[in-house]
């Protein structure tokens, strides 16, 4: 065992009784752990008082002092000076066991040598004892060792809610592993890997997570009811349902799904990875043109657009374009913006003008390193096509019988106090 001992020059009614008790009191501690070696941390003045100690435990104690070494503080009131030094040595020994003894020094130095013990989960030991005037009356001592793992683990309770209120939900969950003494440890385990698992779009690991978690926040309750809503319609399209029925459950299905997108792409802009944030945006906007072509029962995601079928809704329209796109079986294969002109062409007023307010955005997707190029995608690029977006939404959406506003607000991910599990 290593023992980290700062070293004053003591307390007494003179130079002589302070010294004394000094001796005793060290000499004591070194008896009680008996350390493979000491480190010394002392100033100029109390590094004389290691030899008296020594002989203390040869003449008092009977045995031999350990090996040792000295680190100089050159200011033993200069608390960063200490706490540097100490710290710095600690971390060396951070595979061995170690004990911080400050039971002497400034009071710079048993703050920095505390500290230091918070933050390398080492104990701290203090000689204690009946007291007389302030003082540790001799033939009464004690080791007194406190081990502060508690409040460390709540410095990374703290420190994970943080990460996870900035979306960082791995690094939340990481920061999580390592705390032992808090009860509340596994609530927030379970919580936060319902959100990361939810970040990655795997709603049913998600829902599993946040079913039985306490309600910490006003949306968890409303983030799970549309989880459950999320995960019953995608059900419900498995099952024996006519066709029509079938369409009105995806078309349900998309609206939700294209709002977590949203909030999804919204967390990637917060992290400020735009690239990523205009990959989801796009994927946005395409369905939002699949949620308005199955108002016409045309399912542009899990089934084909047939020409025959295109042909009977727009006999007054001229359909070569459409023609010139279908293959030899009759089906046709569309862009993105043909999509938003079909809609257009089908009787759907708004939709062509809802591609041009985001033909400039999509024009940069398609630039981006994610995409077609290799043009990095500017913050500012990603901020306004993600509040254009939602505009067409509030606005391309706002009859499909859905509470868009309700849904957005029950698809956002909380925001998290620290202190709510600690009343």
């Amino acid at each position: 065992m290593l023992l980290l001992m700062t070293l004053g020059t003591g307390i007494g009614t003179s130079d002589e009784d302070a010294l004394s008790r000094l001796v005793r009191s060290c000499s004591f501690a070194i008896h009680s752990y008996r350390p493979a070696r000491i480190i010394y941390f002392c100033s100029e003045k109390s590094e004389r008082t290691i030899e008296p100690v020594h002989q203390a435990l040869t003449e008092q104690f009977r045995i031999s002092p350990p090996q040792f070494s000295v680190c100089m503080i050159s200011d033993p009131n200069d608390f960063t000076g200490c706490f540097e030094l100490i710290y710095g040595v600690a971390s060396l020994y951070h595979e061995e066991e170690v004990v911080i003894e400050a039971s002497s020094g400034t009071r710079e130095m048993i703050m920095a040598a505390e500290i230091v013990s918070f933050l390398t989960r080492n104990p701290v030991s203090h000689v204690t004892g009946e007291k007389s005037g302030g003082m540790i009356i001799p033939g009464t001592e004690r080791i007194k060792e406190m081990v502060l793992f508690a409040a460390y683990d709540r410095l990374q309770l703290h420190r994970a809610i943080y990460a996870f209120n900035q979306n960082h939900f791995g690094s939340s969950l990481r920061l999580l592993e390592g705390i032992t003494s808090l009860p509340e440890r596994d609530i927030y385990y379970t919580l936060f890997n319902g959100y990361w698992h939810w970040d990655k779009m795997d709603y049913e690991k998600a829902y599993k997570y946040l079913e039985h978690v306490p309600d910490l926040d006003i949306l968890i309750p409303l983030n799970r009811k549309f989880l459950k809503r999320l995960l019953e319609l995608d059900r419900m399209d498995d099952t024996i349902l006519n066709r029509k029925e079938r369409l009105r459950v995806r078309q349900q299905k998309y609206i939700y799904m294209l709002l977590d997108l949203l909030h999804n792409a919204k967390r990637r802009i917060d992290g400020e990875r735009y690239d990523d944030a205009l990959a989801r945006l796009y994927r946005v906007v395409e369905l939002i043109s699949q949620v308005l072509l199955l108002s016409y029962g045309i399912d542009d995601n899990e089934e084909k657009i047939r020409f025959a079928d295109l042909k009977k809704m727009l006999r007054k329209q001229d359909i070569s374009t459409y023609a010139r796109k279908s293959d030899r079986n009759g089906i046709i294969r569309i862009g993105l913006r043909y999509k938003f002109l079909l809609l257009e062409d089908l009787g759907m007023k708004g939709a062509d003008r809802w591609y041009s307010d985001l033909q400039q955005y999509i024009m940069i997707r398609n630039d981006s390193i994610l995409a077609h190029g290799l043009t990095p995608v500017p913050g500012d690029v990603a901020k306004d096509m993600w509040n254009e977006v939602r505009n067409v939404i509030t606005e391309a959406c706002n009859g499909s019988g859905e509470n868009l506003e309700e849904l957005f607000r029950s698809s956002e991910f909380p925001i998290l106090e620290n202190h709510q599990l600690e009343q």
